[in-house]
């Protein structure tokens, strides 16, 4: 049995995983202990069941040691891990770990052709990648230390340190802007300004070239 071509298995296992998501969602709202044990017990019916697809899949894998090590063979073990944890639910800090059931939701992106796109799209577009990257790497570090210098002995509390000053440098790059930061004197100012124009053109730029490989990947596919 072919689970990846089987059309009703696939709608059957993405509908289990957004009521995953869903009873995760549900789970943050102070509800009565009687639907709370109910969403308990559905969600670890529905783990189970994600045990017994995985083992399922194992099983009459080709080759069973490149799925596992797939990435789809990844996100299955690691969405696996909330039966674990639920059995040690007493310990505070296995409990954090329960978030780790959104990866459930990435189980829906292997019944779908556009994570093959996607990837195929960042390969051809490695080497703008890189170059990009560098070159954000190198003006948020420049950028941090100038800042550092203009602004440390007016705001210390604000740029006490270079990590400051880097943070700084990154929620300008990319025109986020949470205001918790900024500059005060014409210098720091000035900085920012060249920050945000130059941040324009890094974060633009690698965002066409990504459109354009994805709008490509999808037409040689067609």
């Amino acid at each position: 049995m072919d689970l990846k071509n089987n059309a009703r298995f696939e709608i059957a296992s993405s509908i289990a995983v957004f009521a995953s998501i869903a009873i995760m969602a549900l789970e943050t709202f102070a509800l009565p202990t009687s639907l709370r044990e109910a969403l308990f017990v559905a969600d670890v019916a529905l783990s189970l069941g994600f045990l017994i697809e995985y083992l399922f899949r194992v099983a009459t894998a080709d080759n069973k040691r490149a799925y596992i090590s797939s990435f789809y063979g990844i996100i299955d073990l690691v969405a696996l891990l909330p039966i674990l944890i639920h059995a040690a639910a007493s310990l505070r800090v296995l409990r954090l770990l329960r978030v780790l059931r959104v990866l459930r939701l990435l189980k829906v992106t292997r019944y779908t052709n556009a994570l093959d796109r996607y990837q195929q799209a960042l390969k051809s577009i490695a080497a703008e990648a890189t170059l990009f990257a560098s070159v954000a790497f190198v003006f948020i570090i420049g950028f941090a230390f100038l800042i550092y210098e203009v602004e440390h002995d007016v705001q210390p509390g604000k740029y006490s340190d270079i990590f400051d000053a880097i943070w700084w440098a990154v929620i300008s790059l990319t025109s986020v802007g949470y205001g918790d930061v900024f500059p005060v004197t014409t210098a720091g100012r000035l900085l920012t300004l060249a920050m945000v124009l130059t941040g324009m053109g890094i974060v633009a730029v690698p965002t066409a070239l990504l459109a354009s490989a994805l709008n490509q990947a999808h037409n040689e596919e067609a």
